[in-house]
């Protein structure tokens, strides 16, 4: 059963329809003309309104504006006479969803009737749905936004002392991401910088990378080297995330302070960047080993690196969304425009070395970018 109102001036159509939808087991009520109907319409909701289009007192367009004023999503139909459908039309492009030629043809009253009703409670399901997405997507972009924040805390903060200066920058592109990083500092003794890059990026990324850095942080505590944990890392993702298809690639190093000497492990991770201020030259550290969290291996399965590093050498760590950036033509910023922007940086007046290198990207790249972003570099002095 429908509420319906009808307004006629003419009380012969007035009876006629009441008498029709009454028979339908509709609930009916009747205006005499626009100026009875326009109150009733804002004391009550009615599911259809179905109008006189000309009345001499207020006609049938200012019933149609004040329906739609009320309720947008609600429906009317106009009655008119065969001289004046072109009127009855235009009253559609104003919202009416139908028309009804006078005399009327019952059988087609009943079936405009019945075809506006479910029209109208289809109306109804979508703005409601669309009223339970908004509040969704409310929610959603509220927990992101809490996400967001929780992760900024995982960020490690740039220092500067008389032995080394690290800088740090990430940019997840939707807020939250799959790239960590982690610096552990022992004054005058070493530094150790981790650096891991979930595949993909949101959400699911987002919660593997707080799971794990509790993990990393008691490693490097525990003075381990870089092979072991990428290899503790590796088992414990398999163990824990075999089933989610989630995959990493790391890159972890020791920088000892008192030797001079860097030893690094990367497993499938993009080669960090070592800057040999003497020689002068750009060398690349690649990964020795797969990609963490396929399968389980043994220790003796992950390997590293020892170089020898001097005062004035920068070392680049970073995450693969840097040098994937792309210009117009689909040229990637690569690898080889990643180590000229630092060799050209040496002699800049940029504090940063990131920060002249993201300026750099950002010159060569003309599409949004596509994955996180996650920088490190570390200037022994």
């Amino acid at each position: 059963m429908a509420s319906i109102l009808i307004v006629d001036d003419d009380q012969n159509i007035l009876m006629l329809l009441s008498e029709v939808l009454n028979r339908l087991n509709h609930k009916v009520t009747k205006a005499s003309d626009g100026a009875e109907a326009i109150p009733l319409l804002q004391e009550q909701n009615f599911d259809l309104v179905i109008s006189d289009l000309h009345m001499k007192k207020i006609n049938g367009i200012e019933v149609l504006k004040a329906v739609k004023e009320k309720d947008k999503n609600r429906d009317v139909l106009i009655l008119t006479g065969y001289a004046t459908v072109q009127s009855a039309v235009k009253a559609m492009k104003l919202g009416a969803y139908d028309y009804l030629t006078k005399p009327l043809n019952i059988e087609e009253l009943k079936q405009k009737v019945q075809l506006a009703l479910e029209h109208q409670s289809l109306k109804l399901k979508m703005a409601e749905q669309e009223r339970q997405l908004r509040t969704h997507q409310a929610t959603i972009e509220r927990d992101l936004k809490l996400a967001t924040a929780i992760q900024q805390t995982l960020i490690p903060r740039a220092f500067e002392n008389n032995q080394i200066r690290i800088d740090v920058h990430h940019l997840p592109i939707i807020g939250v991401g799959g790239d960590f990083a982690d610096i552990y500092y022992q004054p005058n003794r070493f530094v150790y910088l981790n650096l891991i890059d979930v595949t993909g990026h949101g959400i699911a990324s987002a919660l593997i990378v707080n799971r794990i850095c509790s993990d990393i942080r008691k490693w490097v505590h525990d003075e381990l080297q870089p092979q072991e944990i990428l290899f503790r890392l590796n088992n414990f993702i398999v163990e824990s995330f075999y089933l989610t298809g989630m995959f990493l690639t790391g890159f972890s190093c020791y920088i000892d302070l008192i030797k001079y000497q860097l030893v690094y492990a990367g497993s499938a991770h993009p080669p960090a960047l070592l800057w040999q201020q003497e020689l002068p030259r750009t060398e690349k550290l690649e990964s020795q080993n797969t990609i963490l969290g396929f399968d389980k291996s043994s220790a003796n399965m992950f390997s590293q690196t020892l170089v020898p590093i001097r005062s004035g050498d920068k070392l680049l760590m970073y995450t693969d969304g840097i040098i994937e950036a792309e210009n117009n033509q689909g040229d990637q910023f690569g690898i080889e425009g990643l180590i000229a922007a630092l060799e050209s940086g040496q002699n800049n007046t940029c504090d940063s070395t990131i920060q002249y290198l993201l300026e750099k990207m950002n010159q060569f790249r003309q599409k949004p970018i596509r994955d996180d972003i996650y920088l490190v570099s570390a200037e022994i002095k």
